[in-house]
């Protein structure tokens, strides 16, 4: 989600601004600078009404008590009993099948299916293939409609942290279960062992040609939701125009166009890519996207990550009208589980800005060298949105910039965390994210040609319907 907008000291600061970030929005002094998920941009030092509470996020979906795998990822190596099939219509647990079929819910290459093991009425019980401690089975949330993208969170014009909409679509985790903590993907189950792969909220899987415009809507990339998160002119009660779609050649993006809005750079909108779940807990006001993990490769705690990576291939901006917004990545952490905990106690947002167009003058200094950019600290708050959780803003070095190709080393940017302000290393990883954020007399749209998160050398990418 995305955090505040920041901005130069005597200029309105956005809160919830952090283009490419990943959040809720809520308003505080600094600049645009992250607002994925209804979080306020970053605003100005000087700005108390930014509250960076991480980029808005539509929390589509109720949460999913108990879908958490805990520490009891799927078993690798043993099959489902009887084969894995359900013989009452319930998912195929195909031992091990490839997580790319329908049903297969997350189940590791070579493992038991992590959310559809047991045997329905009549099936054989699964010997040794059974579901994890605590995974769903069916992946059904405990309860209520999406709640897609409200706002509550700061966006600090680059993410939001409520990001976490569509569940793991059935893909594969190559290499394992669920590490430690890692939610069960609950989301890719079969309904009645045929058609479409859905999520916990009944989104299928997108396919080429698709897209959503309505506010809180999303598309179902597998373990990735595609969010057309407009949270802050929600609030505001303005007509933006956003739409988030998959293009014929499976490109990805969003488009916008928002006019004379009124936010005074606290209300961004931050359309966003969300992987994992926002840290606020399933009942916090600042939650602004799906309170269920969209893939079960997160959470996962500090200690328990030995590498974290995005890959983005031809992320490309272009502006037709500009006044502010930033294109970021941002990733969120929490002191305890995000699923399991009914107040995890979010803890820090870090966003990264790529691209950026405000006068907000950096106020610290700092460089972490992070996959293939150098990336310089800017702005640093221990108190943001309102003392809630601590603010790193980063730039690329090099930037601004309307495009990206590469890799960021997540983990890189962690340790730098860890070493530079003694973060422990309890603290939950909730979320990644990519987004823009946006605010008034802004238009235009973000292009992607692929994207790959991997954590503990698993790796997840979209998957679309045929």
């Amino acid at each position: 989600m995305p955090t505040p907008a920041r901005v130069a000291p005597g200029e309105i600061s956005m809160s919830g601004s952090t283009l490419l970030r990943i959040g809720t929005c809520i308003a505080i002094p600094w600049v645009l600078a992250h607002c994925g998920h209804a979080e306020p941009p970053s605003c100005g030092p000087a700005d108390p009404s930014c509250a960076a509470a991480g980029g808005t996020g539509f929390t589509s979906g109720g949460s999913t008590n108990g879908g958490t795998l805990g520490s009891g990822g799927s078993q690798t190596g043993t099959s489902s009993g009887a084969g894995g099939t359900a013989t009452g219509g319930g998912m195929t647990a195909a031992g091990g099948s490839s997580g790319e079929s329908p049903g297969a819910g997350g189940t590791t290459t070579g493992g038991a299916s992590s959310m559809g093991g047991v045997a329905p009425s009549g099936g054989s019980s699964p010997t040794a293939g059974t579901s994890p401690t605590g995974g769903s089975d069916g992946g059904t949330p405990s309860g209520g409609a999406p709640v897609m993208g409200g706002a509550g969170g700061e966006s600090a014009m680059g993410g939001g942290p409520d990001a976490t909409g569509g569940t793991s679509q059935g893909g594969t985790d190559s290499g394992g279960g669920a590490a430690s903590g890692g939610m069960d993907s609950t989301g890719g189950m079969d309904s009645g062992g045929s058609g479409p792969v859905v999520d916990q909220n009944g989104v299928p899987l997108a396919k080429p040609g698709d897209s959503k415009s309505g506010s809180r809507e999303y598309l179902n990339l597998g373990d990735i939701r595609l969010i057309n998160n407009k949270w802050g002119s929600d609030e505001l009660g303005c007509n933006t125009m956003m739409r988030v779609f998959v293009n014929q050649d499976k490109s990805f993006g969003w488009a916008f166009d928002r006019g004379g809005c009124g936010g005074n750079k606290t209300k961004p909108d931050y359309p966003e890519i969300e992987f994992g779940i926002h840290p606020f807990g399933a009942n916090s006001p600042l939650a602004t996207t799906p309170s269920f993990p969209s893939t079960s490769v997160l959470p996962l705690q500090i200690k328990d990550i030995t590498s974290a990576s995005v890959t983005i291939d031809g992320l490309s901006v272009s502006i037709q009208r500009a006044t502010t917004w930033n294109v970021n990545f941002e990733f969120w952490l929490s002191r305890e589980h995000p699923v399991t905990s009914q107040n995890p106690g979010v803890y820090a947002e870090l966003i990264a800005f790529w691209g950026w167009q405000d006068d907000w003058a950096c106020d610290k200094s700092g460089t972490a060298n992070a996959g293939d950019k150098s990336y310089n600290l800017c702005h640093q708050d221990d108190n943001w949105a309102g003392g809630q959780w601590r603010y790193f803003q980063f730039r690329a070095n090099g930037g601004p910039m309307n495009g990206f190709s590469g890799r960021v080393d997540v983990k890189a940017f962690i340790d730098w965390l860890v070493g530079n302000y003694n973060l422990s290393r309890d603290l939950w990883v909730t979320r990644l994210e990519v987004g823009t954020e946006i605010d008034d007399n802004t238009a235009g749209s973000v292009t992607l040609r692929n994207i790959t998160f991997e954590v503990n050398g698993v790796s997840k990418s979209p998957q679309f319907a045929e």
